[in-house]
């Protein structure tokens, strides 16, 4: 209810206006004095209200003695820390014991030596095989997997490295070659060989061909085979035979010959 003299509002049941105290059942006619009254629109202010945060308190842990579950579990656990350190102390001192082995050095000895040295000394041998084309590393221990003097446990497993022959050997190179230079060649590579003799325009003893390309890796049991130059023979040759008592070759006889080597 709005006050007709001044214009404040009051509640509705208000006898007197709270501001200017005119008594609000009187007839506002009585007055000369229109009320102005004074209506605020769209300027209505809403005050936010103010959210307040209370803090959950946690109940408190009731103080008390453990429950007799607690403290078994307690004990047992106690009890089996020092069986675990026990144990560790065991093994520890058993592994001190047990590993005081020195491993001997092997390294140049035969293989069946080797084997025994190790085995001596309570140590296991496991062989490794590696090929070599020295002949002076063969059935020779070129390497082990423990350092000589270096503790181990007993039966611990040492890798011996054996030398063995490598039987493939690699094709050189002998075309263009002279006869002498290629054989000079094929017996340094320990190469087996023979020799078939071609009538050629090329240069007499010359190597023409070979029956395995160069480079290739064979068995040594393997023989090549080099075809070389040969002139062809003249009548004036034949005749010079014939007067030596030598019976003469055709061309045909001298391009099948075949000579194998290795007594050249």
């Amino acid at each position: 209810m709005y006050c007709p003299k001044c214009g404040a509002i009051n509640d509705d049941d208000a006898l007197f206006c709270k501001k200017c105290s005119f008594p609000l059942d009187e007839d506002p006619k009585n007055y000369n004095e229109p009320a102005k009254i004074k209506q605020k629109r769209n300027k209505t202010k809403v005050k936010n209200k103010t959210k307040v945060k209370y803090k959950k308190q946690k109940p408190e842990k009731q103080k008390g003695k453990m429950s007799f579950f607690q403290s078994f579990m307690m004990f047992f656990f106690i009890l089996l820390s020092i069986c675990a350190l026990s144990l560790a102390a065991f093994l520890g001192y058993y592994i001190y014991q047990n590993s005081n082995i020195k491993v001997p050095n092997v390294i140049g000895y035969t293989k069946e030596t080797a084997e025994r040295t190790l085995k001596d000394n309570n140590l296991q041998v496991q062989i490794v095989e590696t090929k070599t084309t020295n002949q002076d590393e063969v059935g020779i221990v070129l390497k082990q997997s423990k350092k000589p003097n270096s503790k181990v446990m007993e039966n611990t497993i040492i890798k011996l490295t054996i030398g063995i022959l490598d039987t493939k050997i690699t094709v050189p190179d002998v075309e263009g070659l002279s006869l002498e230079k290629a054989i000079d060649i094929l017996n340094k590579n320990n190469l087996k060989f023979e020799i078939e003799y071609q009538i050629s325009d090329e240069e007499e003893n010359t190597i023409l061909k070979q029956s395995i390309r160069p480079n290739k890796k064979i068995e040594n049991t393997e023989t090549i085979i080099i075809t070389v130059s040969k002139k062809e023979t003249s009548n004036n040759d034949i005749n010079q035979d014939e007067e030596n008592g030598q019976e003469p070759q055709t061309p045909q006889d001298t391009n099948d010959d075949t000579i194998q080597n290795k007594d050249l």
